[in-house]
């Protein structure tokens, strides 16, 4: 059993002659004794300051396992989240890469179409375009072929009426009624000189309602009174 400071302190001792004085045994005794509680008192702080150290200890130890167990789990878990965010990454780029194949094969099946649909609307409509150009030629060319006969045919009847208008039956009828009156006639003559003054002081008529000009093409009302007229008109090249 370990002594104590109070067993120093009370510890007697016997006496004999010639032994150690007494009180500087005493003196010692108090001496080691205080040394003795310091000592006790150093070691009480050091066991109290070991038993802080070892339960600090076992706290860091346990708060080590502890972190380490987290992040244990924590690299599990970020292990598991990138596992996952990979799986779901590849299935969104999957299913992307899907909507987009869909998109353009219904875009080029769409543009395919319109095309398609585009080239046969303008093949009917080149179709009946020639049709009805075609048409249209075949109609110009049987009405200048009817033209032409109706031209012809009107030549031919207006130089007929031309060349009866131009016979001396046409002139003797176109002879002034003067002629035809002689000298014996003197009233008839008066008349007629009176008439032939009364033309001279008429106006001159103008130039609308001349024959046209040289360079002017006649009127159909003109040529149905002008047989020439007509005639001129009808050798005018059409435009």
């Amino acid at each position: 059993m370990a002594l104590t400071p109070l067993d120093i302190q009370n510890k007697n001792f016997s006496t004999k002659m010639r032994g150690y004085n007494q009180d500087d045994v005493d003196d010692f005794l108090d001496q080691v004794t205080k040394d003795y509680e310091d000592s006790l008192q150093k070691t009480r702080e050091l066991e109290k300051s070991l038993k802080h150290a070892e339960e600090k200890l076992q706290y860091f130890n346990e708060l080590k396992d502890a972190l380490n167990q987290s992040i244990i789990v924590a690299q599990d878990t970020a292990d598991k989240v990138k596992t996952s965010a990979n799986k779901e990454s590849e299935v969104i780029v999957t299913s992307a890469e899907n909507t987009a194949n869909e998109m353009i094969s219904s875009a080029e099946k769409r543009s395919t179409n319109l095309i398609t649909s585009a080239e046969e609307k303008a093949k009917e409509i080149l179709t009946d375009a020639t049709d009805r150009a075609r048409q249209l030629a075949a109609e110009t060319d049987d009405l200048k072929k009817k033209t032409r006969v109706f031209h012809q045919r009107l030549s031919l009847m207006l130089e007929a009426q031309l060349e009866q208008v131009k016979s001396e039956e046409w002139n003797e009828l176109l002879k002034p009624f003067s002629s035809y009156v002689s000298d014996s006639h003197t009233v008839i003559k008066e008349v007629l000189a009176k008439e032939l003054d009364k033309e001279d002081d008429t106006p001159a008529p103008t130039a609308t309602t001349s024959e046209p000009a040289v360079d002017e093409q006649p009127t159909l009302e003109q040529a149905a009174l002008d047989p020439k007229a007509m005639l001129d008109l009808l050798n005018k090249e059409p435009k």
